[in-house]
């Protein structure tokens, strides 16, 4: 189980594998995340919203 967080925010700033991974998203997609930030409060959360919507895209 992933360790749950107050926001989107928190848990960029203490997982540097999370932080890496958005990193590597084109601009736009980096702030449709960022919009999530008070629902995305684990890892999983993060994976589970980006998988989806980059399917979304395709």
């Amino acid at each position: 189980m992933y360790k749950i967080y107050k926001d989107l925010h928190d848990l960029l700033m203490d997982d540097d594998e999370c932080r890496a991974y958005l990193l590597k998203l084109p601009v736009r997609e980096q702030l449709t995340v960022h919009q999530q930030n008070d629902t995305i409060r684990t890892k999983e959360e993060l994976w589970r919203y980006i998988d989806r919507m980059t399917k979304i895209q395709k």
